[in-house]
């Protein structure tokens, strides 16, 4: 892959709100950008974003309803809602624990990087052990990460998309049965093809965006 194909690809992407409900992604092509994120990096790799497929016509349904009645919910070929997880990412959790012993050798090696590096240096520094919603927040920011990964391999494949970030949270983690002091949904991806004209690319100049110190 070389720069201009990558650019051409980010200057074609743009959020797609009529999709063409004809037109479906080949199988293939959604696993790939399904693989991209789950390659996607997470903040001390510890993956709190898990992706729900919302597939049947009457979940998409009751998932546009919480979503103020967006209809690329129900139009688009594949809708995928990014939720993140909570209190599992406090320090002490056998979630964090099992992370980090993946790369960690010893127990006192694993204990001082979730106590220190992890709990003291990132959490408490940003005040988020004392807020569990504010934690799911900062575990929501990984989400984002993840999202435009597989959107930027969807538009190298010529493939358009649409991030939601517009829904009654409380109403779609109700439609999802989820217990929302351990997960929570942080925002949806639609994928599809395009039924209208792109609209006007409008982006800063790199000189008003780029400094340098």
């Amino acid at each position: 892959m070389n720069n201009d194909a990558f650019l051409q690809a980010m200057q074609s992407r743009f959020a797609c709100k009529i999709f063409d409900k004809t037109k479906k992604i080949p199988n293939d092509e959604f696993q790939a950008i399904l693989e991209s994120g789950r390659l996607a990096p997470s903040s001390f790799g510890l993956e709190p974003t898990r992706m729900i497929l919302v597939e049947s016509n009457e979940m998409r349904e009751r998932v546009k309803e919480a979503c103020w009645g967006q209809n690329q919910i129900v139009d688009a070929s594949c809708v995928i809602i990014y939720t993140s997880l909570k209190v599992d990412m406090l320090p002490h959790t056998n979630y964090i624990i099992n992370k980090f012993s993946r790369r960690l050798k010893t127990q006192e090696e694993i204990k001082h990087y979730a106590n220190e590096r992890y709990g003291q240096r990132k959490l408490e520094t940003l005040g988020y052990t004392a807020d569990i919603e504010k934690l799911g927040l900062w575990s929501g920011h990984q989400a984002y990460i993840m999202a435009t990964t597989m959107m930027n391999h969807a538009a190298f494949l010529g493939i358009d998309s649409c991030m939601i970030e517009g829904f009654d949270k409380k109403a779609l983690e109700s439609v999802l049965e989820m217990d929302s002091f351990k997960e929570q949904v942080s925002l949806l991806l639609c994928l599809g093809y395009r039924n209208m004209p792109q609209s006007k690319r409008l982006r800063m100049s790199l000189d008003e965006i780029v400094r340098s110190i």
